[in-house]
């Protein structure tokens, strides 16, 4: 018999890594299925979600179940869940939103209402506490992902430190909190991954947790605030041992919420509970909130996620691959990691490309049959390293235009990033210093040597122009 909530978990699971957060978050998460003789029926809210999974999403679900199911479920249908919408029409409902507080993800799809059927179904829903899931429904609206815990996460020199802070954390009775602890980096790096852990650990603890996305933590503030029940909205909250809101930064702008977030950041940065927040940088560069918000944040301690280093990513792919009960010989998975160096989902997307080809092709994992499944994504990386995309890429960056760049002018703010692409250029393309020279409007090849030389030189110096420059690599080497 098949599990047909397992299967569906799983596709669930693989698809989180595939599209964008909001992506998930607004489409994704909200479907159900269940299996009629050899078809999987995907159930959707409303015809608007059919007709976007259809266009958008329903090959690669295809695919995806394909492989879960290994091949036993022949099709997939995507129709409107009547039952779901009759409930829905026969209930008290509201609006989840106000024109003030939606967060800039959620506006592009204001043709959308979203309704509840009422305060609590529309609290317990979305946020995920210390209670079992029990139905596949409700599993695949929950945050906790079974698949992110300490076990599962791969260490490297880029997210070591903020491995050993959550691990501490996890711990009972460990001496060693800090409070709030802060994870911060780009997105689809792990920080997700790591907050899970700690939470899978709090329940193995019997402590208690609310786990909430910065978009679902505003939509219930401003439920509660719309309907009078803020007290109670947070009252229910600080029940709990722990904390997590991923994604802190678009609290930015939300005035009323983040004035409650405050009162909440009080309760849970003393005495015993514990509060974790993530987000795209450090709290010093969030310059959208004043200094309030960013001291606060800066109270306990903070720490970077970066991207995973060449052998990281090589062991990701393989753990990934074992997981699925696959073998991806080790030349495979250098592949991979050659031409992906993004982030740990592009990665994961990549090999769950790969193994979706071999599924319906029945071929073999080898490097020929990896590099055909992947060549579109080759294409993209080498049609992004050439000398005219490093200039724009670097102009906008630096607020520069390419004309700039490749002009004469030597003021500080124009040769720097000049600099940086003639160097980026070196390291990247591999042409020669006078071809590069010929490319920068026409320049000698000792001044492109000078320009590589003192990039390296400002790199060991500072810091921050060291991750400037990785970040401006990863960016152009994007797979």
């Amino acid at each position: 018999m098949i599990d047909t909530a397992n299967i569906w978990d799983k596709c669930l699971n693989d698809l989180r890594y595939n599209v964008k957060d909001n992506v998930f978050t607004m489409w994704l998460r909200p479907l159900s299925a269940h299996q009629e003789a050899q078809t999987l029926i995907i159930l959707a809210p409303n015809d608007y979600f059919v007709t976007y999974i259809k266009k958008n999403h329903l090959q690669d679900i295809q695919q995806l179940v394909t492989k879960h199911s290994q091949g036993s479920i022949e099709e997939v249908v995507v129709r409107v869940d009547n039952a779901g919408r009759n409930a829905e029409d026969n209930s008290q409902s509201g609006s989840l939103f106000v024109e003030d507080e939606v967060s800039p993800t959620l506006s592009e799809h204001k043709f959308e209402s979203i309704h509840h059927n009422n305060a609590k179904a529309d609290i317990d829903a979305n946020m995920r506490h210390n209670e079992p899931v029990e139905s596949a429904d409700t599993k695949s609206l929950s945050y906790l992902n079974p698949d992110f815990t300490f076990e599962t996460f791969v260490t490297g020199k880029s997210n070591n430190l903020a491995y050993k802070a959550c691990y501490e954390l996890g711990k009972r009775q460990s001496k060693n909190r800090h409070n709030p602890l802060f994870i911060y980096g780009p997105s689809g790096l792990g920080k997700t991954h790591l907050m899970h852990s700690v939470a899978h650990r709090y329940l193995k603890n019997n402590q208690s947790f609310y786990y909430f996305t910065s978009e679902k933590f505003i939509n219930q503030l401003v439920y509660s605030l719309r309907n009078n029940k803020i007290e109670d909205f947070k009252k229910k909250i600080k029940k709990v041992d722990l904390l997590i809101v991923d994604d802190i930064h678009v609290l930015a702008g939300k005035t009323k919420s983040s004035n409650e977030f405050l009162t909440l950041f009080a309760d849970f940065t003393s005495g015993d509970k514990q509060l974790i927040l993530a987000s795209d940088r450090h709290p010093s560069q969030m310059t959208e909130f004043d200094e309030r918000f960013r001291s606060r944040f800066s109270w306990g301690l903070t720490v970077a996620v970066d991207p995973p280093e060449i052998d990281t990513r090589v062991q990701i792919l393989q753990k990934k691959a074992a997981s699925y009960g696959m073998v991806l010989p080790k030349e495979c998975a250098l592949f991979i990691a050659q031409n992906v160096v993004s982030n740990v989902r592009r990665l994961e997307g990549a090999l769950n490309q790969v193994f979706a080809n071999a599924n319906l092709t029945g071929a073999q994992i080898t490097l020929e049959m990896v590099q055909y499944a992947l060549k579109d994504i080759v294409a993209m990386r080498v049609q992004a390293v050439n000398m005219d995309n490093i200039r724009k890429i670097v102009a906008e960056y630096y607020d520069v235009t390419v004309k700039d760049i490749m002009g004469r002018k030597r003021t500080r703010s124009i040769a720097r990033p000049r600099q940086i692409a003639m160097a980026l250029s070196r390291e990247l393309t591999g042409d020669s210093f006078p071809e590069i020279g010929q490319s920068f409007g026409g320049r000698d090849h000792t001044t492109v040597m000078h320009a590589c030389d003192k990039v390296n030189e400002l790199r060991a110096a500072d810091p921050a122009f060291d991750k400037d420059y990785k970040t401006l690599a990863l960016m152009l080497q994007a797979g």
